[in-house]
């Protein structure tokens, strides 16, 4: 894992969320509220998603238009491998420093 950088723990939720697949930033941000009790506005998720896509933990992807959302398209974002070596890596480092796992990562 040398090509990993630890990610920060916003950025280790993220991931988590992510785990199981796709999903669009308020998806996201009501999903990391959730797990965390933390508010996170909307505006620093995409910040934080935007500095993991440039840093390769993230990828993302314009969904198609919705009549419903008068023509709006979401940003779908998904892990990828460097991600999930990424997740791996802090929650060994939490394994190894707390001796157990945090709740949102499971």
């Amino acid at each position: 894992m040398n090509d990993v950088k630890m990610p920060s723990q916003r950025e280790a939720a993220i991931l988590s969320i992510l785990i199981n697949g796709e999903k669009y930033g308020r998806e996201i941000r009501n999903e990391y509220e959730e797990r965390t009790g933390r508010q996170l506005p909307l505006g620093a998720l995409y910040v934080t998603l935007g500095r993991m896509e440039s840093g390769g933990l993230v990828a993302s992807r314009m969904g198609e238009s919705v009549h419903e959302r008068g023509g709006n398209r979401r940003k779908y974002f998904k892990m990828t491998g460097l991600g999930e070596r990424a997740l791996a890596l802090f929650e060994d480092h939490v394994v190894r420093a707390l001796g157990g796992r945090i709740a949102w990562c499971s």
